[in-house]
């Protein structure tokens, strides 16, 4: 029987580099899987549609939650953000690593719904080069980086949620870091499953 796949939850404050992470990983390990999140927001420059965000109108993104159709879903400065819960479960099933970016409330929510994964929460280096990351975007006014500071202190403050911290010093030193945490947590003994056969029942039996 194929091993069903790993779910992997990673959060960070806006500007500590989360997509930057992802991107590398992903380049590092082809064959993994990324959901894609519905949002009611607008696209930014360069998104599109069904890679970065299902880009939905209000009243659909309403109509698949009373349909209970997401896993979880929360409202983030003034925008609905949501994970589709039979994408994920079809992705797991067919034993492919899936990884879910959410905020601090969507992992509130797969915490208190006992939800097994792993689950890494990515740090700035500092404050200041916080602030420096929000600012060089150039895509928000300072009201909106002291608002975008103000809440990645409220998110750091939760991190305790997480299993794994990685501060987000170096891109590679990270990417190394977040490999280093995938590849042990696919051989913890309740997940992991030897190619052979006998091996394998033997271990599941629990006898020799």
């Amino acid at each position: 029987m194929a091993q069903k796949g790993l779910p992997i939850i990673i959060s960070a404050p806006s500007g500590a580099g989360k997509t930057t992470l992802c991107q590398a990983l992903k380049k590092r390990l082809p064959d993994l899987n990324f959901s894609v999140s519905h949002t009611t927001r607008p696209p930014r420059e360069n998104e599109q549609d069904g890679v970065d965000y299902h880009f939905i109108t209000k009243k659909k993104f309403m109509e698949m939650t009373d349909r209970d159709e997401f896993l979880e879903w929360a409202q983030i400065h003034g925008n609905y953000y949501g994970t589709a819960r039979k994408n994920i479960t079809d992705t797991l099933q067919k034993g492919k690593d899936l990884v879910l970016e959410l905020d601090i409330q969507g992992v509130e929510t797969l915490r208190n719904l006992k939800y097994r994964g792993v689950y890494i929460f990515i740090l700035p280096p500092s404050m200041e080069e916080l602030e420096k990351r929000l600012t060089g975007r150039g895509t928000e006014s300072d009201n909106q980086i002291k608002q975008r500071l103000e809440a990645g202190k409220k998110e750091m403050a939760k991190s305790r949620l997480y299993d794994y911290a990685v501060t987000n010093t170096n891109v590679d030193e990270s990417v190394g870091t977040m490999l280093a945490i995938i590849h042990a947590e696919k051989k913890r003994m309740s997940r992991y499953q030897p190619d052979c056969p006998e091996i394998r029942k033997i271990i599941e039996s629990g006898t020799a």
